[in-house]
C-alpha cells in the first residue's frame, strides 16, 4: 500500500523522486523511497526537527510546497545541502491523516527543477490520496497489527 501511495503521489506531481514516512514517537521514519540516493535516505531516515517540508506539513496538518529548496526558509543548511545534492530543487509534502485529521505519515515528492506550483486539481487529488492512505494506515494499525499481536500473545501464553 505504501509503495502504491508513493507512486500515486509521484504520478500526480509528475516526478520520479519521492518518499513515504510514518509518524512514530514524535518523529517521521522513512519507510519507502524511489529515485533518492543513499546520502539522502540516510540523512532523512528519521526526521524529528522542524527544518524540513515534511515536518512542517505534519506540524501544520496541511500540504506544503517548497518551490525552490535553494532559497526556502524552512530548511536548515545541512538539510538543504543534502536535498540539493540529491538533485532536488523543489518538493511537495502530503500528510497521510487519520479520521481525526492527525498526520500518521507523510508522502513527499522531489523535483529536479524549481516548482512554479501545483494546480488545484493536483492539490485536491493529493489531499484525497492523503486521506485515503491515512485512513488505511490507521485501520491497518488498529486491526491487522493488533490482531497479529493478540495472536502472538495467545500462542506464547498457551505454550507455558
Amino acid at each position: 500500500m505504501l509503495s502504491a501511495a508513493l507512486h500515486r503521489v509521484l504520478d500526480i506531481t509528475q516526478t520520479g523522486m519521492g518518499n513515504v514516512q510514518l509518524a512514530e514517537g514524535g518523529r517521521l521514519r522513512m519507510v519507502r523511497h524511489v529515485g533518492l540516493e543513499r546520502e539522502f535516505t540516510s540523512f532523512f531516515a528519521f526526521v524529528d526537527s522542524p527544518t524540513t517540508s515534511c515536518a512542517q506539513a505534519a506540524e501544520d496538518r496541511r500540504q506544503v510546497t517548497v518551490r525552490d529548496v535553494a532559497t526556502a526558509d524552512v530548511f536548515d543548511e545541512g538539510s538543504r545541502r543534502v536535498i540539493l545534492r540529491a538533485g532536488s530543487r523543489a518538493c511537495h509534502s502530503v500528510p497521510l491523516v487519520n479520521r481525526a485529521g492527525v498526520p500518521i505519515g507523510m508522502a513527499s515528492s522531489h523535483h529536479e527543477r524549481p516548482l512554479p506550483g501545483l494546480s488545484r486539481a493536483q492539490l485536491h487529488t493529493l489531499e484525497a490520496t492523503g486521506l485515503m492512505v491515512g485512513r488505511w494506515l490507521s485501520w491497518h494499525r488498529h486491526t491487522v497489527v493488533l490482531d497479529a499481536l493478540a495472536h502472538l500473545h495467545t500462542a506464547a501464553t498457551e505454550e507455558r
